[in-house]
Formats: structure tokens, C-alpha cells, sequence
């Protein structure tokens, strides 16, 4: 009896731990990578680089000050957009057309997003530290 309620507990455990490695690898790269301390810099800079973006509806410096809201999907989609462009993993153009797409094309938006891309970094990495890209 010892034996098997051992081995269902292992079981159980073993499912656990695979159910949360399927879920962070189908994270984006910005909520999956904690220690992406350059791209959180980044991010942070835009506070005082760049205020008073909005985007559509969306205040992008609310979200920052705030530290966004990881339940709302606009915000959800611009961090990883955002994350997407500081890794290199989309061009300037790319990020201009998906995020004023999807967030809602306004007058304010090009400010916000030559901003936002004005203030990359020049030698910002091609992928976050210790994470493999999908």
C-alpha cells in the first residue's frame, strides 16, 4: 500500500512540474524570462524618455508606472511586441504595424511609437539572457 500511494505521489509530481514547463514555453519571451534585466532597464527608461504615450485607448505610461496588468490582453500583447523589438526579433516597421494594428490607430500613436523606438538601445541583445527563443 506504502509502495503505491509513493509512486502516485510521484506520479502527481511528475505531471505538475511537465504541465509548468509546457506553460512557460508557451509564455511570451517577456513574461518567461524574470532575469531580462536589460529589456526591464528599457522599459523603465521609457517612463521619463517618453511620457504620456498612449496608444488607441491604451495609456502605455500608465502601464509602465503601474507595472501593467498582466490580466489585461492589450498590454499583454504590447510587452510582447515590445519585447519582441528589443530582441531584435521584429524590425522598427514590423512593431509599428502590429502594435498600432492591434492596440488602435490614433494620433498620438506615432509619437508613442517613434519614441518608444528612438529610445533602443544600440547594442541591445538578439535574445534574452539564459532564455531560448521560440
Amino acid at each position: 500500500m506504502r509502495d503505491t500511494t509513493s509512486r502516485w505521489r510521484l506520479l502527481q509530481a511528475a505531471a505538475a512540474a511537465s504541465i509548468a514547463m509546457a506553460l512557460a514555453a508557451c509564455a511570451p519571451d517577456s513574461v518567461r524570462n524574470i532575469e531580462a534585466k536589460g529589456f526591464n532597464a528599457y522599459l523603465d527608461s521609457l517612463k521619463t524618455a517618453c511620457p504620456n504615450m498612449v496608444i488607441g485607448n491604451n495609456n502605455i505610461s500608465q502601464w509602465l508606472a503601474d507595472n501593467g496588468n498582466s490580466g489585461d490582453d492589450d498590454y499583454v500583447y504590447w510587452l510582447d511586441q515590445t519585447s519582441r523589438l528589443y530582441y531584435k526579433r521584429i524590425s522598427p516597421a514590423q512593431y509599428r504595424t502590429s502594435v498600432s494594428g492591434a492596440l488602435g490607430a490614433g494620433k498620438k500613436d506615432a509619437g508613442a511609437i517613434d519614441c518608444i523606438i528612438r529610445h533602443l538601445p544600440a547594442d541591445r541583445p538578439s535574445s534574452p539572457p539564459g532564455g531560448k527563443l521560440l
